[in-house]
C-alpha cells in the first residue's frame, strides 16, 4: 500500500510538471458604452465575451483609456449613448 501511494504521488506530481509555454486562448469580448461630450468613455459594460469572463478586465481597461472627438449637433457636444464595439484578443502577433 505504502508502495502504491509513492507511485500515485510521483505520477500526480510529474504529470503537473511541462516545458511546453502555456497557450492562451483566444476570444473576444462584445461592450457598451457611452461618450461623454468631452469625448471620454462611459459607463462600460460587457455584453458578451468568448470564454466568458476571461478578457473582461483587460478589455475595459482598454476602452476605458479611448478618447474620441465629441460629436457636434449644432455646434453643441452632446453624449453619445449605447455605443458597441468587439475587442478581439488573439496569442499570434
Amino acid at each position: 500500500m505504502k508502495y502504491l501511494l509513492s507511485v500515485l504521488t510521483i505520477a500526480a506530481f510529474s504529470s503537473g510538471c511541462t516545458t511546453t509555454v502555456p497557450q492562451y486562448p483566444e476570444g473576444y469580448v462584445q461592450l457598451l458604452f457611452d461618450i461623454s461630450e468631452e469625448g471620454t468613455t462611459e459607463n462600460i459594460k460587457v455584453i458578451k465575451s468568448v470564454p466568458s469572463g476571461f478578457f473582461d478586465k483587460e478589455a475595459k481597461t482598454a476602452l476605458s483609456k479611448w478618447k474620441y472627438e465629441p460629436k457636434l449637433e449644432n455646434g453643441i457636444a452632446v453624449r453619445q449613448v449605447g455605443i458597441k464595439v468587439q475587442l478581439d484578443f488573439s496569442s499570434q502577433q
